[in-house]
């Protein structure tokens, strides 16, 4: 019996050991001066002056993302961090690369861009807003509140 219970303190001893060593080699999740790693560009395809979002793993003092479609942008220090990036008016349509160097590491994903300039939300580029566009969508939802306020008023009385 004296025996099994010092298998037991060798053994949780050693399983300590293991848990202390590995915890301090892979320190947020990644081996110490790894680099980059899972590198990701989203959207992954992307029309010329529009902006992605660069995510990568392990750049833990912060990093620098480059690629021929965007001026150099820098990836802020973490476990897994993202940086934003415009890409340019003139940047030529087809498959790009991106870079992500953290210290003397680096690691690439590819997107692509697409010719011609993202779609404008809200009234698609169709009209131009006017004053008089303003007044009348400022008129129309004050009657809507005030037919409202008149509907609830009437109802309460009534019972």
């Amino acid at each position: 019996m004296r025996r099994l219970s010092r298998a037991r303190v060798v053994l949780a001893g050693a399983a300590v050991v293991l848990v202390c060593s590995s915890s301090a080699a892979w320190a947020g999740g990644t081996p110490a001066g790894a680099g980059p790693s899972n590198v990701s560009v989203s959207p992954s395809q992307v029309h010329q002056g529009a902006t992605v979002k660069v995510t990568a793993s392990g750049c833990t003092s912060g990093g620098t993302v480059t690629s021929a479609a965007f001026p150099a942008v820098q990836l802020p220090a973490g476990t897994t961090t993202t940086a934003t990036a415009r890409v340019a008016d003139t940047a030529t349509p087809g498959a790009h690369t991106v870079t992500v160097r953290c210290g003397s590491r680096t690691a690439n994903a590819s997107f692509t861009v697409l010719a011609g300039t993202p779609a404008r939300g809200g009234l698609g580029g169709s009209q131009i807003s006017s004053t008089a566009v303003t007044a009348a969508g400022g008129a129309m939802a004050a009657l809507a509140a005030c037919t409202g306020a008149f509907l609830i008023t009437r109802r309460h009385r009534a019972q």
